[in-house]
């Protein structure tokens, strides 16, 4: 059976995932025409990808390709001497990730919990306000779009005034991810790029000036061995950043609400044990998580379960179809399972050297929101067809109306 990547086949907004198990059941280790790459699709390949060292990151060692060439392209034009974190090899890699660790990593992130548990009690209180004891609201546009945010200003030190701006920005780099985008479209996209880079660099600034008690003045004073973040190196991850605890934790929300509502025993399941809420975002990231794609690039000729994948090779390593994966799953892979006992190791947030920086705060952060959505009703129900948002790499609805009741 011949298959071809197609993100714009009927349907694939909605759920992707039926595409993912026709190409990995005929060709797993796909090479795609229309990314200009190797897409794989079995959990073990994704695996070896995220973690093999004859990988890179950087997509300069790659076989120029039209995809490759016009993104080189644009960073240059654009003077981008800087590039984010997931960007880099060691061992610019590791000299990033030693300056940027300590604010971000599991136990810095903890310590936050209280503070977003604030906001997400703010947000749903004035949702709740506004509705009274039963009503119907937005999940994605009234919720979960603004409460990340907010919370990551608050942890930068950045002025309130600025979260509607970062909402644009940030929805506007997540869509840039995209390989497949007009010369129109991206280049509007990198006008909002730019400005969030700009207004970046001045608080920088502002913080070098006035330092205050928040992670954005950490990272300004962070050293190691006597090094530091250059105001560029240091703007290209605070961007990167951004995206990482913005998109995910919005779609995350968004996406566990959906796959519950389509597992309605599973919807029972937690709204009567609240101390399951862990796991089951640990399953809600299996199951449909927002990170559907990474990228990289073969160092040399790597073999993928019997296929030969040639050196400069651009390789997309697909999490979501991996995640899905019956050779790692079981027979319940296309189902939500929230006491899935190893949960815990789906591919959502990468895996090696290059796991994501942001997995924490998006985990924390819906778990809060699950757990505060528990607390405070009794029951939720979808209320209207929800809207997919058209990215390929970020998935996540752009809208979802649910009902709900107050205990």
């Amino acid at each position: 059976m011949s298959v071809a990547f197609d993100p714009f086949e009927a349907g694939f907004a909605e759920s992707p995932y039926d595409q993912y198990q026709r190409i990995r059941s005929a060709d797993p280790v796909h090479e795609s025409e229309l990314l200009c790459g190797w897409m794989l699709t079995r959990y073990d390949d994704v695996a070896k990808c995220l973690k093999l060292g004859d990988i890179s990151s950087v997509i300069d060692n790659a076989t120029p390709t039209a995809i490759t060439s016009d993104e080189i392209s644009r960073r240059t034009d654009m003077g981008h001497e800087a590039m984010p974190i997931v960007l880099t090899d060691p061992p610019d890699h590791g000299r990033l990730r030693r300056l940027l660790a300590q604010p971000f990593g599991a136990g810095a992130i903890r310590k936050l919990r209280t503070m977003v548990e604030r906001r997400v009690g703010e947000t749903l209180d004035a949702v709740i306000d506004a509705r009274g004891d039963e009503g119907t609201f937005d999940v994605i546009g009234d919720f979960a779009y603004p409460l990340p945010v907010a919370v990551f200003c608050e942890m930068l030190g950045l002025p309130q005034e600025s979260e509607a701006e970062f909402r644009r920005w940030t929805s506007s780099v997540a869509r840039s991810l995209d390989p497949m985008i007009d010369t129109e479209e991206r280049d509007l996209l990198q006008l909002d790029s730019e400005a969030m880079r700009d207004y970046l660099g001045s608080q920088v600034q502002a913080k070098r000036a006035n330092p205050g008690d928040d992670i954005l003045t950490q990272l300004v004073e962070a050293t190691y061995e006597g090094d530091r973040l250059t105001e560029a190196e240091l703007i290209a991850q605070l961007q990167t950043l951004y995206v990482a605890g913005h998109e995910p934790t919005t779609a995350l929300v968004g996406n566990g609400l959906l796959a519950l509502f389509a597992h309605p025993e599973q919807l029972d399941a937690l709204w009567a044990d609240r101390g399951l809420v862990h796991n089951a975002v640990l399953e809600m990231l299996r199951y449909d998580g927002p990170n559907q794609f990474v990228r990289r690039v073969a160092m040399a000729d790597i073999d993928f379960g019997g296929t030969q994948v040639p050196a400069g090779a651009v390789l997309y390593p697909c999490v979501g179809a991996a995640n899905r994966d019956p050779a790692r799953w079981g027979d319940t892979h296309d189902q939500l399972d929230i006491a899935r006992p190893d949960a815990k190791d789906h591919l959502q947030f990468g895996a090696g050297i290059h796991s994501c920086l942001g997995g924490h705060l998006a985990r924390l952060q819906a778990e809060v929101v699950f757990e505060a959505m528990i607390d405070r009703f009794a029951s939720v129900a979808p209320a209207g067809d929800e809207a997919w948002s058209e990215r390929m790499v970020l998935r996540g609805p752009q809208s979802l109306p649910i009902s709900y009741r107050l205990r």
